[in-house]
């Protein structure tokens, strides 16, 4: 086989020549030229659109490259963003317990507190109560010694008084 270089650049001529073009997955895939004779060259404008078209296979083939690591990048910054927000969520969600279990437990020890004031006053009442009905039974009790003194008294008084009614009733049936 022999080689010849072009005036334009590297592209060997050769009876079968073929291009070689590699995938992102690593598949490669031929293109065949058409055969050209050993004495026959390329014309100059079928060679300026061959490097024209691998030219713009090679851009798209970059463009396509780099739209992928764009969606790479965009999927790993979505799934990022969806950790952090699920993470945020799930720390808000244990703020937001704890808080109603301390405003729970504060609402809960201030009713107790305010049970506890409840209960002290009725006891105090019922302290007071009792206290008054003691002095009233106390009370109750002078009386009925007194009321026993003075029928007592009234008693003797009546004896005592009754032998000199008796002689005066004597001395004025007398007269």
């Amino acid at each position: 086989m022999k080689k010849e270089a072009t005036s334009k650049g590297n592209i060997p001529k050769a009876n079968a020549t073929a291009l070689t073009h590699r995938t992102n997955a690593g598949i490669q895939v031929k293109k065949s030229l058409s055969p050209v004779s050993p004495g026959a060259g390329l014309r100059k404008d079928e060679l300026i659109n061959l490097k024209e078209a691998a030219s713009a296979v090679h851009q798209i083939k970059l463009s396509a490259q780099r739209e992928l690591e764009l969606a790479r990048k965009m999927r790993d910054d979505a799934q990022r963003y969806q950790q952090e927000t699920a993470t945020r969520a799930r720390s808000d969600a244990q703020q937001l317990i704890l808080r109603t279990r301390l405003a729970t437990q504060r609402e809960t020890e201030e009713l107790i507190r305010q049970a506890s004031e409840e209960i002290q006053k009725v006891l105090a009442d019922i302290r007071m109560i009792r206290i008054m009905a003691q002095e009233e039974l106390a009370a109750q009790r002078k009386f009925t010694d007194a009321a026993r003194l003075r029928t007592m008294s009234m008693a003797i008084k009546d004896e005592s008084e009754k032998p000199e009614v008796k002689k005066k009733r004597q001395m004025a049936s007398i007269k």
